[in-house]
């Protein structure tokens, strides 16, 4: 545990607000400016425009910034050494470029960078993999990414920094010994009420919808699962809502119709979804009609192979950590090439997207911890960690196997790792960490991030 988070810890809740707003403020400065404004004005303009004139901006970008990554990331030339790069002129060129995954960025990472790290935006990702990768990203970037996200929710009617938002996600923002029933804590960088993902439990629900009527937000976004668990209890309690929102927008978590219909029939207003990544994936969004199209401004989205649905994405604002042809683990589906929307913007379009899990453990208390959550506990892990699994047989037991590269994990980690746990699922929860060779996959040759074989375990 770091000092800020230990004076965090000890402080009264008046004063962790003011901590959580300041600390919103800081990251601002990184979202927020001169590329923030462009870029917002760029892509109002660029929804105007035909799929012919978008199509072409794709191909002009993928071009320059395949030289880009050639000409900065000795990872990249030193891959690409045997071809010839100005042969890729659109992206139908792209598979004469080799695939990257997770496991060979990790093992590259510093030949893959082309910034320094001073002055550098850092990301984590945990992924449902549980493979830990930090990655750099410039000031640039990260708000183009920042503007990407604000533009599709702007949309639909919601306007980020002036409009008031409730967040559910995996900040550590309740310390271990509270005794209030305050699950939340204000940014008031962003308008923002946190609510914390890992309280909610039957007895405490009633203290967040009582929290969220006195709020009243104009938008709810966060972990997916929280909000459909925060509605059922509304749902079931018949309790009356004094606000309704814009809009609702999940993160990190496949949307599931039976999930999108309760939250839509609780707040009464429509849920917009959207798909990105920690890393710096392109990003798909949902447009007013709540049809999923790919945002050919941020990159390109290809098959991996024929009659597959995984997808390889090449990202245009990942220049501090290129992503070309990376294989991230993600499959969707996509319409045919002569499908329209109503909706007027002219972008291919996604009928379905795959990959991201709604498994989830439980505290000891009964409160379930989703995906999105438990993969946050791996992202301050160093390098070093290759693979891991959460495994549930007891409602008061969790069993962490960890398959990690030998040559760089030192023993401390593992207390690093087991205080994560232990932080976010309290004392009553018994963290047991195994180390093996190597982690084996499902039947279907996919990765489970989580197995909860304790019988109240399940999906929504």
């Amino acid at each position: 545990m770091g000092f800020l988070e230990k004076v965090y810890d000890e402080s009264p809740i008046l004063f962790q607000n003011i901590m959580a707003s300041v600390s919103g403020y800081q990251r601002n400065m990184t979202r927020y400016g001169k590329f923030y404004d462009e870029y917002m004005k760029f892509l109002a303009d660029f929804d105007t425009w035909s799929l012919e004139r978008k199509l072409e901006y794709q191909r002009a970008e993928l071009i320059k910034f395949i030289r880009y990554a050639y000409e900065n990331s000795p990872f990249y030339q030193k891959l690409y050494k045997n071809i010839d790069i100005d042969s890729v002129k659109g992206i139908e060129d792209l598979k004469r470029l080799p695939i990257v995954d997770k496991e060979m960025l990790r093992e590259n990472i510093d030949r893959v960078i082309t910034i320094p790290h001073k002055g550098a935006v850092e990301g984590h990702t945990g992924g449902t993999t549980g493979k830990s990768l930090v990655v750099l990203n410039t000031i640039e970037d990260s708000m183009k990414r920042m503007a990407m996200l604000d533009h599709f929710k702007a949309r639909v009617g919601f306007e980020h920094r002036t409009m008031k938002r409730a967040t559910f996600n995996g900040k550590h923002i309740v310390p271990p010994q509270q005794k209030e029933n305050v699950f939340w804590r204000y940014n008031a960088a962003c308008k923002q009420m946190i609510y914390s993902s890992f309280h909610i439990t039957e007895n405490n629900m009633k203290y967040y919808v009582e929290s969220l009527n006195k709020y009243k937000p104009q938008a709810i976004d966060g972990f997916f699962m929280s909000m459909c668990d925060i509605a059922g209890y509304i749902e079931r309690r018949n309790i009356k809502l004094e606000f309704i929102p814009i809009a609702i927008f999940p993160t990190s978590e496949t949307l599931t119709q039976s999930g999108r219909e309760l939250l839509e029939r609780v707040f009464k207003c429509k849920v917009f979804d959207q798909y990105a990544s920690s890393e710096g994936a392109p990003f798909v969004t949902e447009c007013p009609n709540q049809t999923p199209h790919i945002e050919l401004a941020s990159g390109v989205f290809e098959h991996l192979e024929e009659g597959s649905d995984e997808v390889l994405v090449t990202s245009f604002t990942t220049h501090g950590t290129p992503l070309i042809r990376y294989r991230i683990g993600d499959s969707m589906k996509f319409a045919d090439k002569k499908a329209s929307c109503t909706c007027g913007i002219q972008a291919p379009i996604v009928l379905e997207i795959q990959g991201r899990r709604l498994d989830f453990l439980y505290t000891s208390d009964g409160a379930k911890i989703n995906a999105g959550n438990v993969s946050n506990l791996f992202k301050n892990m160093p390098n070093a960690l290759i693979r891991a699994q959460a495994v549930q047989d007891k409602i008061d037991e969790i069993i962490i196997k960890l398959e990690v590269d030998k040559t760089l994990y030192k023993p401390e980690y593992d207390k690093i790792l087991k205080d994560e746990f232990l932080h976010k699922f309290g004392i009553g929860t018994r963290i047991i960490i195994e180390h093996v060779d190597e982690i084996p996959r499902e039947k279907s040759g996919k990765f489970k991030l989580i197995v909860n074989n304790f019988r109240g375990g399940g999906q929504l």
